[in-house]
């Protein structure tokens, strides 16, 4: 059996490490391993040309039933690069399972994956460790990966998003345009979480000094969570009305008032907004006043805090009424087509989950879609997959499963 791989580097992953697979003076290398004829391809993510080249080649070797996968070599952003540029291709995904050596910051997708949060790059005397590694990757498990669409609005007159953007050696906040108008829905594409709250915030101002060295990027990381400690920060009650789950799966952003749903809590305070009535006549309430509502498809968050869901069971934020509602969710599972929602009801507790387990409460669980309700006149700050956003008087956020589902590497333990 013919196995082909092929390697979409980011050269300036990890600090500019990632680009050693790049150095090889070659575009192609060819061996035996394991008494298996292998092909390396090596694609430079800088490279168009190669890009498309490579992307082709994975679709012909898929029509001769060659083993295709495809190697991610950078952070996780670099992940979701390469998927786009795969279904912009049309490359079939049920046939090109994806792996990753990590050179991003956080590296959560390689975590989870079982790949660890760090490589050093080194591929030995006469590429030994590099076949090492290609060995693993022929004895990895092949796992589904649900991949996650995320929606959100803003106020049609006074809303708008705000980002970090390098220009020149410099960082600045920029708002967010579309066709030289100021964007009011912004669409991104989730693999690995969602956030709204201050672990956002503190993101968004490590993005103001970020550097191109991962160590030092996690030091500014942790300097930026002890400055947003001694700040006053929105927390959910203020800044969220609710969340509910619709009873239609296929529907976008703007079909929902036509879509009935379940309300899955409110938060306290009175909803102003005309279209948020089915919340103030819920009984479902949030209870205490999370700093961050958290969405959870893997169990890594944030460079490492591992199994935050499986390690709060038991522990439900939502009443009914003055009852507490019963746990009665399930173990989670990157390809079950579920998502989880987690809070924190401080930053002192979200920041020592990655040593003290248990810190967050559950909020919900399910296939979806999901749509939250913001209220009036907020300015909250949220992530996906460590990418971080200001939304300046959002409206909705839906979150709902994405058309196209991977499957990954799992590595195989020993």
């Amino acid at each position: 059996m013919e196995f082909a791989f092929f390697l979409f580097v980011n050269p300036t992953s990890g600090g500019n490490r990632a680009g050693v697979y790049l150095q090889l003076d070659a575009e192609t290398i060819k061996f035996n391993l394991n008494q298996k004829p292998i092909s390396v391809y090596f694609t430079s993510l800088h490279q168009r040309d190669q890009v498309e080249m490579n992307l082709r080649r994975i679709k012909e070797f898929q029509q001769r039933n060659v083993q295709v996968r495809a190697i991610v070599c950078g952070g996780d952003g670099t992940v979701m690069w390469v998927v786009d540029e795969m279904q912009k291709h049309n490359v079939d995904f049920s046939n090109c399972p994806i792996g990753i050596i990590p050179f991003g910051t956080g590296n959560d997708f390689s975590r989870v994956l079982g790949w660890g949060g760090d490589t050093d790059g080194d591929l030995g005397a006469c590429l030994r460790n590099f076949k090492q590694q290609i060995s693993q990757w022929l004895a990895a498990k092949i796992h589904d990966f649900d991949l996650w669409e995320v929606n959100i609005t803003v106020d049609a007159q006074t809303g708008s998003f705000k980002r970090i953007k390098k220009q020149g050696d410099l960082f600045q906040k920029e708002v967010l345009q579309k066709d030289k108008d100021v964007l009011k829905k912004l669409d991104k594409r989730m693999s690995n979480y969602f956030s709204i709250g201050v672990d956002a915030r503190i993101g968004f101002g490590f993005d103001k000094k970020r550097t191109q060295s991962a160590c030092c990027n996690k030091c500014v990381y942790f300097c930026e969570g002890i400055k947003k400690m001694c700040l006053k920060n929105p927390t959910t009650n203020q800044v969220i009305s609710g969340m509910q789950i619709l009873k239609e799966q296929n529907v976008t952003i703007e079909q929902i008032t036509n879509v009935s749903t379940d309300v899955l809590f409110k938060t306290k305070g009175v909803n102003t907004r005309e279209d948020q009535q089915p919340l103030n006549e819920s009984k479902f309430i949030l209870s205490g006043d999370p700093v961050t509502l958290l969405c959870l498809n893997i169990q890594s968050y944030s460079g490492g805090a591992g199994a935050i869901w499986d390690n709060c069971r038991g522990k439900v934020a939502v009443k009914e009424g003055t009852q507490k509602l019963q746990d009665k969710f399930v173990p989670q599972d990157f390809g079950d087509g579920k998502i989880e929602f987690v809070g924190f009801n401080s930053m002192i507790g979200m920041a020592n989950e990655r040593f003290i387990h248990g810190n967050a409460v559950r909020i919900a669980q399910g296939e979806g879609p999901f749509l939250i309700s913001f209220k009036k006149n907020v300015s909250p700050y949220f992530q996906v997959d460590g990418e971080f956003f200001q939304a300046v008087n959002p409206t909705l956020a839906l979150l709902k499963r994405s058309s196209i589902r991977i499957k990954v590497l799992v590595k195989a333990q020993n």
